[in-house]
């Protein structure tokens, strides 16, 4: 369970020095720290579970969300996070595993976020759609050398049948809110299919 330090000041109220309760707590290996103020009291948490809490906002979301759901043969072992306004990426390294944050378009951010609840947890996560859209969002594609299916499907290594089940309407909608050429040339390219 994810605890904040003031959560944790709640709980322990009644030691006369909170802070060193907590210290005591964390040298026992009863509180793990995810970073400087949230702490975490299951040694086995999934860290996809924890990036949320990391960096407020964000969702999990690029190539991680794009694992989880099984559109590219590869595990990440990086867990990667969509954020906005932050204007820098940021790296966090714990004992959870590593994270990392990117800013997207702020007018893109808030659109195709689902929660899930995994073990215990409620999480916020792109949809397959917006999974897809942010990672090519930060590729620039160059239209005389690559084909938006060479992308998806060699370089980026999208599972051709997941991408056959992706919700292309939803996929469309989503692409407006995003000002990215390689975006604009998936949707064309679906359009063209869809004629």
């Amino acid at each position: 369970m994810i605890k904040t330090i003031n959560d944790l000041k709640k709980e322990y109220k009644a030691y006369v020095n909170i802070y060193d309760k907590i210290r005591r707590e964390a040298k026992a290996g009863k509180l793990i720290s995810v970073k400087r103020g949230i702490y975490e009291t299951n040694k086995s948490a999934n860290k996809i579970a924890l990036a949320n809490a990391i960096v407020y906002p964000s969702y999990i979301s690029f190539e991680s969300a794009l694992s989880f759901y099984d559109m590219i043969p590869e595990r990440v072992y990086l867990t990667m996070s969509a954020t906005f306004r932050k204007n820098k990426t940021k790296e966090f390294v714990n004992d959870f595993g590593d994270f990392y944050y990117e800013d997207i378009n702020e007018g893109a951010y808030p659109y195709g976020v689902d929660i899930i609840q995994l073990e215990g947890y409620s999480i916020m996560i792109a949809s397959r759609e917006k999974a897809l859209l942010d990672t090519l969002s930060k590729i620039k594609i160059n239209k005389s050398e690559e084909t938006i299916e060479e992308l998806l499907f060699e370089d980026l290594r999208i599972d051709e049948i997941e991408f056959d089940k992706l919700d292309k309407e939803k996929l469309i909608d989503l692409s407006y809110y995003y000002k990215s050429k390689t975006i604009k040339m998936l949707r064309e390219h679906i359009e063209s299919k869809n004629k």
